[in-house]
């Protein structure tokens, strides 16, 4: 009797323990960054904006995080085994700064000007297509609904 009710009390802390993650299903975008073009998930929603690249396997294509009015912003890393950079767009489509963003780290990292955009990608890929502060962006295509 005691096996059979320490077997059902750990299943039940198991259960509880899990949680239900459900990922949302995100719009598809194209970008050009000087002559780069890329696809991007797009969030665009602040629901969408809020799961970002959480509970994601891979960065790729990237996520374009699109506001309607310029505003400063933090991000986090929460739920993300990735490493990214960001580039923080301004209102008139240019980058203005690039930050690298560490897995799972929950320190805030703050826009530090109001922004229009930020463009999260795998940690290198801007460096690697020689981008930085001032390379200019356009939203190319992007799909109304996911």
């Amino acid at each position: 009797m005691k096996a059979w009710l320490l077997s059902f009390c750990l299943l039940l802390t198991s259960c509880a323990a899990t949680t239900q993650t459900t990922l949302l299903t995100f719009p598809a975008a194209r970008l050009q960054l000087d002559s780069v073009t890329v696809p991007v998930q797009l969030a665009n929603t602040p629901t969408l904006r809020a799961q970002g690249l959480m509970f994601q396997q891979q960065a790729e294509p990237g996520m374009l995080l699109l506001y309607t009015e310029p505003q400063a912003i933090s991000l986090w890393m929460r739920n993300t085994s990735m490493p990214l950079d960001v580039a923080f767009i301004t209102e008139d489509w240019t980058i203005h700064h690039i930050r690298q963003l560490q897995p799972f780290d929950e320190t805030p990292v703050p826009s530090e000007i109001a922004i229009i955009a930020a463009l999260e990608m795998p940690q290198g890929w801007f460096a690697a297509q020689n981008l930085g502060k001032g390379t200019p962006v356009r939203l190319l295509a992007a799909e109304a609904k996911p």
